[in-house]
């Protein structure tokens, strides 16, 4: 077994459903993370009441690989802000013990929350039914 078949990448795109209970703010940059084939874990537009002060995004399991500059590449290319892009480490017991990438958005962007992304990686396209 070679170290990319440990990663998590997506293989196909959420129902709506989910992505309606985004966000409004972050739910686009949300779809082009997904539609680039990356999982997020967690997420959230930023603001007063809100988990983040800045829209944020955390991406699935360890940073052990380069999917924040992925990341990175994929909102820039669609024409969403970054502000940064981080490997933090959790701690417990005084202990690093597990590392995730978190993107952080210049902003907000609730006027584009209905989009969807033009390019998909590795999608999978539903079985039609007639």
């Amino acid at each position: 077994m070679s170290a990319l078949d440990l990663v998590p990448w997506r293989t196909h795109m959420l129902g709506e459903d989910f992505y309606a209970g985004l966000d409004a703010g972050i739910r686009l940059a949300v779809r082009v993370i997904h539609a680039a084939g990356i999982d997020t874990c967690q997420s959230c537009q930023g603001g007063e009441g809100h988990a983040y002060d800045q829209p944020s995004i955390d991406l699935c399991a360890s940073g052990h690989d380069a999917r924040g500059f992925a990341v990175l590449s994929a909102l820039t290319d669609y024409g969403l802000d970054v502000a940064e892009l981080q490997l933090v480490w959790n701690v417990k017991n005084g202990l690093p013990y597990e590392q995730l990438w978190r993107v952080t958005l210049v902003r907000a962007y609730p006027e584009r929350a209905e989009e969807r992304p033009i390019f998909v990686h590795g999608y999978q396209a539903a079985e039609l039914v007639s």
